[in-house]
């Protein structure tokens, strides 16, 4: 009892982004631009480490805004990029991005005597020891979200999983997406950081869409994979003393491979 009173709040941490970042994972999936949670996670990464440089605490209000601001710039670009021919054009562009982010992020943190700490602390984040007043922000600020979304989801569905790109959306819409986004990395990675965020993003969402083809299906697959991988990583790193963020990356790794054991003995059982 003990235990999950001290991993309670990381653990509500883990269901709020499961919530979220499944469903923008399945948008995500869906567009062909699976590197852009990624990238946009790296740009609020650089936006950290610039305020850190001038002086901003890494973890404090201005910090956040300065992450902020990068990411809505970055998504004001990525807003732009159905007009690009071709999806492997697209994936390209964000792995500049992210690669550029990541270059710019050691290149600014170099400059600080503890920039390289504060670097691998981005990467790794500090779910372990967030309070409940952050996570409260959080979910607060993810709900409005939800909010935002669900009033226009028909909006927001047709943008990724439209088979006519040229009619289904315009700019504001797709910059309104991607700025939605930039809110929850910009939340995510302070408190998550850089690798679980994009974990949580993607995994359950892959994992999801190997088991059904519906959305819908695979939103509620992609949920409870995702709060059972990252139970069971918040679980390992307490008994086994393991980096948390790292140690629920590796478990959530295996949800394709479970996805696939699932898939293989639910075809069984029909041929059968």
């Amino acid at each position: 009892m003990d235990a999950w009173l001290i991993l309670l709040p990381a653990f509500t941490l883990t269901l709020l982004m499961i919530l979220t970042h499944t469903y923008l994972g399945l948008h995500v999936l869906a567009r062909g631009i699976i590197f852009v949670d990624l990238a946009l996670a790296q740009v609020a990464a650089l936006g950290v480490s610039i305020a850190f440089l001038l002086g901003q605490e890494a973890h404090g209000v201005m910090a956040q805004l300065y992450a902020f601001a990068a990411t809505l710039v970055a998504a004001a670009g990525f807003a732009k990029l159905r007009q690009l021919p071709g999806k492997t054009t697209r994936e390209v562009t964000i792995g500049c991005v992210y690669v550029v982010a990541t270059a710019l992020s050691i290149v600014v943190l170099s400059r600080s005597s503890q920039g390289m700490e504060e670097l691998k602390g981005l990467f790794n984040g500090h779910i372990l020891w967030v309070r409940w007043s952050e996570i409260t922000l959080v979910a607060l600020v993810y709900a409005a979200l939800a909010i935002l979304h669900l009033c226009y989801q028909q909006r927001f569905t047709a943008l990724s999983f439209s088979e006519d790109e040229e009619e289904s959306g315009t700019f504001f819409w797709e910059f309104l997406f991607f700025a939605s986004f930039a809110v929850v990395i910009t939340l995510a990675v302070n408190l998550a950081g850089v690798l679980l965020v994009f974990a949580f993003l993607i995994i359950p969402a892959f994992s999801a869409s190997l088991l059904s083809q519906s959305p819908r299906q695979q939103l509620l697959i992609g949920w409870c994979l995702g709060v059972c991988g990252s139970a069971a990583g918040l679980w390992l790193s307490f008994i086994g003393d393991l980096p948390t963020g790292a140690t629920v990356v590796t478990v959530m790794g295996s949800l394709p491979l479970i996805a696939v054991a699932i898939r293989f003995i639910l075809l069984r059982r029909v041929s059968g």
